[in-house]
């Protein structure tokens, strides 16, 4: 018999055969951390190389798209819109799946073992694990049912708290802010920030933002922060930031806690003093050139979004394979590299939100269409165009990129985003009980 039918023909690469003769060889282990969008994408696109076997590690088993949840918290009932919860759905035939918690990377093994003291050789390791945010991500390692049951407790307690404390001023805190607003009209609810809100952005940006954040109810306190938890709390509590004291039914860290790299911690020359991964110009470890960084990494890039992951997981595509291959890897090359900071900050989604497009980030095809964000000339929207801009990003006819009419247009788009990579999410519907 054929030794063929005795080793497993995924592992296997035939290159030549003679009479009596077998020559085989071992396919390259390839090891993707990360169940984002970012280590989907490079799993996929890694597992089309021939002579390669690719394992995507998960800490779950299920998919969550983190840009609807801030209007989940508000709103809970559309919880179900943000996930995909069919395995058979959202996997790739191509790609095999480990679910599980990593707890340490050993770079000279190279083996990756998790907390059910399981292990995973690699010839080739890609992190793509994200940043931690508690409440807006899931913690590692929860079950769906035990996800679904911390958004809901954390929703009612929202629901029923008359002072909600969100620390954090940046696009997510502020978002977070704007969606409560809008779903609780009320409400009290707080920003609590040691400097300035979006600092990423330019003055006359944040000044429309305070004021806009003024108009809403929406009281900033800014100043150090003394006592003040680092966790979510469900319960009555009180903090103090700069000399005031703040009282809260309820209290959410929006904030990122940095890159989800704990498990490189004792592998040397891997991360730096923030927790990132050094790399080269190839997105390559600078220690250990088998390990792979996306999204991860010291490289700054003004922020984290799917526009400057893709171009991150495309090169780590090409450069893993080169690297395998023996063969010359090529520099990175920046995704939309004038875009350094989000171009939306919604206050708020839909009627009653408030949104503005900073048209200074925006591709320069959307500011030929839309008159570099001043709303158009003579008239905007143009006959041709009134059917896919109802309600008008601009608000309206003349109008600057900046309210309620930006809010309108984006509503929706922070689920519907999610389908653009990954199958099965909002099919998870909860049924309607009848009489």
């Amino acid at each position: 018999k054929s030794i063929l039918r005795i080793v497993a023909p995924a592992t296997l690469t035939r290159r030549s055969f003679s009479p009596g003769q077998v020559v085989a060889e071992m396919s390259k282990k390839v090891v993707v951390i990360g169940g984002g969008v970012s280590g989907k994408h490079a799993a996929e696109d890694i597992a089309k190389a021939q002579g390669v076997s690719v394992t995507l590690v998960m800490p779950s088993k299920f998919v969550e798209w983190p840009m609807g949840m801030t209007k989940v918290l508000a709103n809970p009932e559309l919880h179900y819109k943000a996930l995909a919860t069919d395995p058979k759905l959202y996997e790739s035939p191509k790609v095999t799946y480990k679910y599980g918690v990593v707890i340490s990377v050993d770079p000279a093994a190279k083996q990756v073992t998790f907390s059910d003291s399981s292990n995973l050789e690699y010839d080739a390791l890609v992190v793509a694990t994200g940043f931690g945010m508690p409440l807006i991500y899931p913690a590692l390692g929860a079950t769906l049912e035990e996800r679904k049951a911390e958004v809901a407790q954390a929703a009612a307690a929202i629901k029923a708290g008359g002072h909600v404390a969100i620390a954090g001023g940046g696009i997510v805190g502020v978002e977070l802010a704007g969606d409560l607003r809008v779903a609780y009209p009320l409400k009290k609810i707080s920003l609590l920030v040691r400097g300035q809100i979006l600092t990423q952005y330019p003055e006359h940006i944040r000044v429309q933002v305070m004021a806009t954040l003024r108009t809403k109810s929406i009281e900033v306190v800014t100043g150090d922060f003394k006592d003040v938890p680092t966790d979510v709390q469900l319960q009555a509590g009180s903090c103090t930031v700069g000399s005031k004291s703040v009282s809260y039914d309820v209290f959410i860290p929006a904030y990122s806690r940095g890159p989800n790299t704990s498990f490189l911690a004792g592998a040397s020359s891997v991360l730096d003093g923030k927790g990132c991964i050094k790399v080269n110009d190839f997105l390559q470890s600078t220690g250990h050139p088998e390990i792979f960084a996306i999204g991860v990494s010291d490289r700054d890039e003004g922020f984290i979004g799917v526009v400057k992951l893709q171009n991150q997981w495309k090169t780590v595509v090409k450069n893993l394979s080169a690297h395998i291959a023996g063969k010359a890897l090529k520099k990175h090359i920046e995704g939309m590299p004038f875009m350094k900071r989000p171009p939306a900050i919604p206050i708020g989604r839909g009627k009653g939100g408030w949104a503005l497009f900073d048209f200074s980030q925006m591709p320069p095809p959307i500011k030929c269409c839309c008159c570099g964000g001043l709303g158009g000339f003579p008239c905007c929207p143009p006959l041709c165009c009134a059917p896919c801009c109802d309600p008008c990003c601009c608000g309206t006819c003349c109008g600057p990129p900046a309210g309620e009419g930006p809010a309108r247009c984006i509503n929706g788009f922070e689920f519907k985003s999610g389908g653009f990579h990954y199958k099965g999410l909002g099919l998870d519907a909860p049924k309607q009980q009848t009489m």
